[in-house]
């Protein structure tokens, strides 16, 4: 599985992007969920204290937002992402659909099984162009 998180500022230009895979994770809502948490600890680390989160997961979403524990399979990844959000100033999460979530399925699509790659002040424009193709030829 990948996971490809793009942080953006008030204005909508990338302040901080990355991506990584993870190995042996089959089941899609388990794997969104894994992406969720791996965002928020991501904006976690580069000091982010205020954040609206995107995700193109409804489940995922509405069960981060459930104040009643999940199923056994999600249920500890969804309270470690309640736990991470209340972690933060202000911490928000809202579905998107696919379309609007384009350059984090692309960097998800990019990632390689051997390495956490994160981009700083810079879109990772390089890299989305080159996966872009291969997204769309698949949709």
């Amino acid at each position: 599985m990948g996971t490809g998180v793009v942080i953006k500022d008030h204005n909508g230009d990338c302040v901080a992007a990355c991506c990584n895979s993870f190995s042996n994770v089959i089941i899609p809502e388990l794997a969104e969920a894994m992406a969720v948490r791996f965002a928020l600890s991501f904006a976690q680390d580069e000091g982010l204290d205020n954040l609206i989160l995107a995700s193109d997961c409804l489940s995922v979403v509405q069960s981060a937002k459930a104040s009643t524990r999940d199923r056994p399979l999600c249920g500890p990844v969804l309270e470690d992402i309640k736990s991470l959000m209340a972690s933060f100033n202000s911490c928000s999460i809202r579905h998107v659909y696919r379309g609007q979530n384009v350059a984090a399925h692309c960097l998800a699509r990019s990632s390689d099984d051997s390495s956490l790659s994160i981009w700083r002040g810079v879109s990772p424009v390089f890299r989305i162009q080159f996966v872009l193709t291969l997204c769309l030829d698949d949709e």
